[in-house]
């Protein structure tokens, strides 16, 4: 299922609620799954992948290209300069994990480079 817009931002507030601790992980989780269908691992996966993103911690979940791009925009915008720092320094970790285990990640490359500017 490609995400869309509007399931990205959702997807975007869910964490941060998560994150911040104003909701647990499966009533996040669970929410997303009822407004859009989501397969229920897989908004587990992406939350946690944000997570680990926002508090620039590796992850080893892949993101869509896509998914990835809106959240650090997204992140840009809420968070500053700082927080984008912590979330590329976790995509970071991220690509260096993916190659670890054989995979070349060229998207995600081009991406952290269009973020680092």
């Amino acid at each position: 299922m490609k995400l869309s817009q509007e399931i990205l931002e959702e997807i975007f507030e869910v964490t941060r609620q998560v994150d911040r601790g104003d909701i647990t992980l499966t009533k996040g989780r669970d929410d997303l799954v009822r407004a859009y269908g989501l397969n229920s691992n897989s908004a587990n996966m992406t939350i946690r992948s944000l997570r680990h993103m926002l508090n620039g911690e590796r992850y080893r979940r892949a993101l869509t290209l896509d998914a990835t791009d809106y959240f650090l925009d997204r992140i840009r915008e809420e968070y500053g300069s700082n927080g984008l720092q912590k979330a590329l320094a976790g995509l970071s970790a991220h690509i260096f994990y993916r190659h670890s285990t054989g995979v070349a990640v060229p998207g995600l490359q081009t991406i952290l480079a269009k973020h680092s500017k």
